[in-house]
């Protein structure tokens, strides 16, 4: 398992699903020298992609885990199980989390999902991406009783107030490009402090139309620099340096220049 990464990107993609990308769109994204990325994961199968693709994709971190969309009251044991025989290939576990919000049907199972995962993640000291649509504060609530340095929270719309106690615990917050149209993120970026943000694209989904993914992330830095009322070099510079802290944190030897 590569242990060290050198950073020299400006741009910073904290939550991707590279798994889902053509080979013509992975051509164009790995090996970028102004980009780096954090692959997640959503099942077993998408796991193991995201772990092929390490080798081709040097600018990318790999993440494995179980999407809350993805769990199966029937066999989600056995989901973990194959996932979790891949944990010491990693230093990041996602997309994981708890979902009321698309998939409320199966929460009390992604309860038990979730838990599994924190508690291996403290254990080994993994990193985490974490999706929490419509269970915010379950989603940090949990997280707050595990010993976990490297949160990041996936293009979060939660509560505002949630936010301070989201930051008082060291964790990040994922501003999505989704904020382009999405007002409610907006209010996000407006009450987040910069340092505690990471930006990301959740690519390649599609969002009201609009098609997320790494090209957006400039017009998202643009964005933020003008809510924030910071150049956008600033933002860019300060949310590389953030990524470097969360990897750092998870055990990653990284250098940036």
């Amino acid at each position: 398992m590569r242990s060290h990464l050198k950073v020299i990107a400006m741009m910073v993609d904290s939550h991707i699903h590279l798994h889902e990308f053509s080979a013509e769109e992975l051509t164009s994204l790995c090996g970028k020298s102004d980009l780096i990325m954090l692959a997640v994961s959503d099942d077993y199968a998408s796991s193991m992609k995201t772990l092929e693709l390490r080798e081709s994709c040097s600018n990318a971190v790999p993440a494995i885990g179980i999407h809350p969309w993805k769990v199966r009251a029937d066999s989600w044991r056995d989901g973990f199980s194959r996932v979790q025989a891949l944990f010491d290939r990693v230093r990041f576990l996602g997309e994981i989390g708890l979902d009321k919000r698309f998939v409320p049907q199966t929460f009390e199972v992604q309860v038990e999902l979730f838990n599994e995962f924190l508690r291996e993640a403290e254990k080994l000291g993994l990193g985490v991406s974490v999706h929490g649509a419509g269970a915010w504060k379950e989603v940090v609530d949990t997280l707050t009783s595990y010993r976990i340095k490297a949160v990041a929270i996936h293009w979060y719309t939660g509560p505002l107030d949630l936010i301070r106690n989201i930051i008082d615990n060291g964790y990040f917050v994922g501003i999505n490009a989704a904020a382009l149209i999405q007002r409610k993120h907006r209010e996000v970026i407006k009450e987040a402090p910069l340092t505690s943000m990471l930006t990301e694209s959740d690519g390649p989904y599609n969002y009201r139309g609009l098609r997320l993914g790494p090209s957006k992330l400039p017009d998202l830095l643009r964005l933020i620099s003008e809510l924030k009322g910071v150049p956008t070099s600033e933002v860019e510079e300060t949310i590389s340096r953030n990524f470097m802290r969360f990897l750092k944190s998870a055990g990653m030897n990284v250098n940036i220049t």
